[in-house]
């Protein structure tokens, strides 16, 4: 017996239910009445849950070319009252399977074409590429033809209007605007032959409309189903610092890099703005197949109505612009919007505080994975305090170490004006004991990348080395070394504990 039932029970109950009936071969041969159908009645009831904020973008395709978005009556299809089970809804026919395994995501969107461009589509979605089931390779070949015939079969039982019939188009999933979500992000469904036979079906029953876009070729086949659902946000701004919460099913990953006081540049799409203050940079992630780049969009711009945030910016960043600032730079913040600002879809936003505190959002969207950082901008709250060239010295003498206030450049060894009268105390210091011998010693915290972290605190250590010799001090008493976050005095889990850890400190030679 061919596997052409649905989930469960469907094929028995299928095979009772009422309603108008086509065979596979009238369904074909009627595709230009639909289609035209379809677009003629346009304007009347379009499906709601494919009106989202980017329907209205122009879309082109990989060769620049414009793609029509189409909108579609669903009430132009005749309900169905067939039982029908959960996604995907139906089985593979006998001697067929998934290639891979399915891409099964809980809220996402997908253009199915229709007529000459393409119809957005909401709510829950699975695709896959379908073949020959790996365990019958070596007896069975594919067969588009015996594929099709049953899957247009089961969907007619089920009581689906066809509503396009002609080539995949596949250039148009691969075009600048839909590359990154729909070209990679149903990458099993749609890389597949331009002129790959394509056709589309849709079934509308009382609570729920379900589209089905079954593409093949002489040898593989490609298929989406969705079932349109609203959108419903399952994500809440949070009470507290970063503010943003996980959607639903999705976590951060690798552990977030929070910094105290730190700069981050946000694109405003003419220029950046650097925005300094309390920093958080992480992952928004979920297993590949089930990730939605949809969804995270949505989550996010659902929190940032809650907040009443600005869109400040929304495409890609320009690529001479991402290179205005280095590697070092993007380090720490690699993991919420990686070291190429320029090669993803981003979201820029902004918003108060009911304390006034502004806070500025940039996410990055890629087809596998996101994240964000953000900063809550705020003033420098100084930690350490000035020593006088006494106080340096009595504490040299009790513990042999003292930690001296030395503000330096965001991710850079310059040491700012502010740390001038530190610098001329240790100069008092050293000029008052021509005997002492220093090394100079650089600590960080344990955010960033480790050996960024020795090399950041070597250099600051140089700095302040170079400063004290400029200073007519002799460089034989000096030496500078870094240690990163190997040497902490204080837990790196807390504000405090961080910026304690963030110190250069004078240690006695001898």
């Amino acid at each position: 017996m061919r596997k052409t039932m649905m989930v469960g029970t469907l094929a028995m109950l299928l095979s009772a239910c009422g309603g108008k009936q086509e065979t596979a071969t009238d369904a074909v041969g009627s595709t230009d009445a639909t289609t035209a159908a379809a677009t003629d009645e346009a304007a009347a009831t379009e499906t709601p849950a494919a009106q989202s904020s980017l329907d209205k973008d122009a879309v082109h395709d990989r060769d620049g070319n414009p793609v029509p978005l189409l909108p579609f009556d669903i009430n132009s299809v005749e309900a169905s009252t067939a039982a029908i089970g959960e996604l995907p809804f139906f089985s593979m026919p006998e001697g067929y399977a998934p290639v891979n395994r399915p891409h099964v995501r809980s809220h996402a969107r997908f253009p199915f074409r229709l007529g000459d461009g393409l119809h957005w589509v909401e709510g829950a979605s699975w695709s896959a590429k379908v073949g020959v089931s790996s365990e019958l390779r070596r007896e069975k070949e594919f067969s588009a033809r015996e594929l099709r015939r049953n899957l247009e079969t089961v969907l007619q039982q089920a009581g689906a209007r066809q509503v396009f019939d002609g080539p995949l188009q596949r250039g148009f999933y691969y075009g600048p605007q839909l590359e990154e979500e729909i070209g990679g992000g149903f990458i099993d469904a749609v890389n597949m032959d331009t002129g790959a036979q394509t056709t589309v079906h849709v079934i509308r029953q009382a609570d729920r409309n379900i589209w089905v876009q079954l593409s093949t070729t002489g040898h593989d086949a490609g298929l989406v189903v969705v079932e349109e659902r609203p959108f419903t946000a399952t994500a809440k701004l949070l009470t507290e610092f970063p503010y943003l919460a996980m959607p639903e099913g999705y976590d951060q990953g690798n552990r977030p890099k929070q910094r105290d006081f730190d700069m981050y540049p946000f694109w405003t799409g003419s220029d950046f703005e650097e925005v300094e203050g309390r920093t958080w940079a992480g992952q928004v992630t979920k297993g590949e197949r089930g990730f939605s780049m949809h969804e995270v969009r949505r989550n996010l711009q659902s929190m940032m109505d809650e907040a009443g945030g600005v869109l400040v910016f929304e495409g890609r960043i320009p690529k001479e612009a991402s290179e205005r600032y280095d590697s070092n730079f993007k380090g720490p913040y690699s993991d919420g919007t990686s070291f190429v600002w320029q090669d993803y879809d981003s979201l820029v936003y902004r918003f108060d505080r009911p304390d006034g505190h502004q806070v500025w959002v940039h996410a990055r969207l890629e087809y596998g994975s996101a994240g964000w950082v953000v900063v809550e901008r705020k003033e420098l709250v100084q930690t350490a305090a000035l020593l006088p060239a006494d106080a340096l010295k009595r504490q040299l003498d009790a513990d042999g170490r003292v930690a001296i206030e030395v503000n330096f450049a965001v991710d850079k060894a310059d040491i700012l004006p502010a740390s001038r009268p530190q610098l001329e105390q240790v100069l008092a210091l050293l000029r008052d004991n021509p005997s002492l011998k220093l090394s100079v010693e650089g600590h960080t915290d344990d955010t960033g990348q480790a050996a960024r972290n020795r090399e950041l605190s070597q250099q600051r250590a140089q700095s302040v080395v170079a400063a004290l010799t400029a200073g007519g001090i002799d460089a034989a008493r000096l030496v500078a070394a870094g240690y990163g976050a190997e040497r902490p005095v204080a837990g790196n889990d807390s504000e405090q504990g961080r910026a304690r850890n963030r110190r250069v400190e004078l240690v006695r030679r001898g």
